[in-house]
């Protein structure tokens, strides 16, 4: 059993909420048990309390008006945190030092440096810490990553991800909405473009370590779009190009730009073939094999991976449990070295592009 605590009540917050409440045997899982212990909200108690009324939660769930109060209850064996870009090191600093552990939303910091803290941190303490990436942990993931392993398209070449929002944020929303606002680490970069490089770093670097689990750091270009009014990113483009196996990676993203939902959102190149994978990026849903020996490429072998039942944000939580309950530390499925190096790339693009969020939350 695994007794989580939630900070803040967003949408974020309402989609694992309401995951954590599923009961687990409805996915096949028997060996775990989530308990939603506490919930918190920055802004009042009152908050806490009706989100708690909307997830329907059990009587026996405390609300909390603060983070910190929530940290300091005992009974909080984990804290899931989805607060804004900006507050993640705070509040994720601030849960280790209060002896919790901590799944921690993507984009883990907002760069490099802050997210080495953290792991530095949980590590001196002992404490589990992992990116909430929840895409590496879907079956579906699981199931292209053995395609792969078994020679299905041959040796990887290339990987090209997309994930755009398709929305004029700005104007729907203001400028001070958490996706275009600086002063919140807005920008497609933080938000979308981690879904894309999750999968070119599975495939390109995850997957292909070398047999003492090594490999060269990437080469990193990139090109942004900025908002004419804000300054953060509204497209970023990056591409990513990995030395030891001459293999690249093309990751694009948008607040903008508008996706044909029926076209695959990644492809997976091989020199016999490749993979497509439709639906969003973050929350792929069907996958398609191309064999270029066959005698009809159009004959393609297609497969569903429907989600039953909830978000699928249970996933990236058993994981959690499973880890705790085994006396680990950090996932093997998305390491902290590996998120460290993602978040270095991403300081890259910012570098190259001229892109600096508010020195108070670039600070570590």
């Amino acid at each position: 059993m695994v007794n989580w605590g939630i900070i803040s009540t967003g949408n974020n917050a309402t989609k694992f909420a309401k995951d954590l409440l599923i009961d687990p045997s409805t996915r096949g899982v028997h060996d775990i048990t989530h308990t939603l212990t506490a919930v918190a909200s920055s802004t009042s108690l009152e908050k806490a309390r009706s989100f708690l009324s909307a997830m329907n939660a059990p009587s026996t769930t405390t609300a909390y008006g603060s983070y910190n109060s929530l940290f300091a209850d005992p009974s909080v064996g984990i804290v899931y945190i989805t607060t804004p870009h900006s507050e993640h090191f705070q509040n994720a600093r601030a849960a280790l030092l209060a002896g919790k552990h901590v799944l921690l939303e993507k984009s883990f910091t907002v760069n490099a440096a802050q997210a080495k803290t953290l792991v530095a941190l949980a590590r001196e303490k002992g404490l589990f810490l992992m990116e909430a990436m929840w895409t590496r942990f879907f079956p579906l993931m699981q199931h292209v990553r053995q395609l792969v392993r078994d020679g299905a398209i041959g040796s990887v070449q290339r990987v090209v991800a997309d994930r755009n929002l398709g929305r004029d944020v700005e104007r729907l929303y203001g400028t001070e909405h958490r996706l275009v606002n600086p002063a919140l680490a807005g920008g497609a970069l933080l938000d979308l473009a981690v879904y894309p490089l999750t999968w070119i770093f599975q495939f390109l670097y995850h997957d292909s370590l070398s047999s003492d689990g090594t490999k060269s750091r990437p080469l990193v270009s990139s090109s942004v779009i900025k908002y004419a009014a804000t300054g953060v990113d509204e497209t970023a483009t990056v591409v990513v190009t990995f030395p030891d196996s001459k293999a690249q990676g093309v990751a694009t993203a948008s607040l903008r730009v508008t996706s044909d939902p029926t076209d695959p959102g990644v492809r997976i190149f091989g020199h016999k073939g490749q993979i497509q994978i439709f639906g969003p990026a973050a929350r792929p849903l069907s996958i398609a094999v191309v064999d270029y020996a066959a005698a009809d490429t159009r004959a393609v072998e297609r497969k569903d991976f429907d989600i039953p039942v909830g978000h699928g944000l249970f996933w990236e939580a058993d994981a959690c449990a499973r880890a705790l309950a085994g006396g680990e530390r950090e996932s093997d499925v998305i390491p902290l070295d590996e998120t460290v190096l993602i978040m270095e790339v991403l300081d890259q693009v910012r570098e190259q592009n001229r892109l600096r969020y508010p020195d108070d939350i670039e600070s570590s």
